[in-house]
């Protein structure tokens, strides 16, 4: 890929989980589908499989919620670090051990390819790109120290609070898609919607620990001609207001904490 921007790398990075989707008209024959895709992707360094569901509530406005089941089906490397996700309605790769963006992106083409090969998908319908960084204070550290001004909320002090356990979102239009900052304070590394991620993660939080989430979600929804190369484009430029969002969201004293290394 060509970047406008250059590559930010970090050597103790905070960065825990990355994933990328394509969501497309549904095929409600999936699953006959699955072993030809399975087999493609198990000579591409996706040994593993694993199916599962995921579960939906949908709330109605005049009557008790509906719930709802759909399958589920993962191709994982031996680590069970990278894995791709495939659904009646989309597609996914997701990883626990990002090293740079032009890789990712090698194994999300190597993920489309298999799977367009075997479905002849049309029409895509979402394009997505997440992060979700993990920011821990060690001892006499402050928030200050790691994040923007603009995230901090309330000092607990001033109104006599030890500590915050707090949740924040901002949204907003950019010149790709839709952007959406999520920043949480609690005792929980992940959002709620990833707790059930069947990555491998020995990560594991002190007693009483408290943490910050950064979660940046940078997606376009429009319904167009499904082609590889297009998804593949829109990704790398969605990627580039992530760059963007992380470096205004935390200060110079944390990249510095995380060892940036100059180009």
């Amino acid at each position: 890929m060509r970047r406008n921007l250059p590559a930010l790398h970090l050597r103790h990075a905070p960065l825990i989980y990355v994933v990328a989707q394509v969501r497309f008209s549904a095929i409600v024959a999936i699953e006959k589908y699955v072993p030809e895709i399975q087999e493609k992707l198990r000579h591409k360094g996706f040994p593993r499989f694993l199916k599962g569901q995921v579960h939906e509530i949908a709330l109605q406005l005049d009557g008790a919620p509906k719930f709802s089941a759909t399958d589920r089906f993962e191709f994982q490397d031996k680590d069970a670090s990278l894995g791709i996700v495939l659904q009646s309605n989309s597609v996914a790769v997701h990883t626990n051990r990002y090293s740079n963006y032009e890789t990712f992106e090698e194994h999300i083409k190597t993920a489309l390819m298999a799977v367009n090969r075997v479905l002849g998908i049309s029409l895509a319908e979402r394009v997505g790109l997440r992060y979700v960084n993990l920011i821990r204070l060690k001892s006499n550290e402050a928030w200050r120290e790691y994040l923007h001004e603009g995230l901090l909320g309330l000092d607990p002090a001033s109104v006599g609070v030890e500590s915050w356990i707090s949740n924040s979102q901002f949204l907003g239009m950019t010149a790709v898609g839709q952007l959406a900052v999520r920043c949480s304070r609690s005792g929980q590394p992940f959002p709620p919607d990833l707790l059930s991620s069947s990555l491998a993660y020995s990560l594991e939080l002190a007693k009483e620990e408290i943490v910050t989430t950064l979660d940046f979600d940078h997606f376009i929804e429009q319904s167009t001609e499904f082609k590889v190369s297009k998804a593949i484009s829109t990704l790398e430029q969605l990627h580039e207001s992530l760059d963007k969002v992380f470096m205004a969201a935390v200060t110079s004293d944390a990249l510095a904490k995380w060892g940036r290394v100059e180009n």
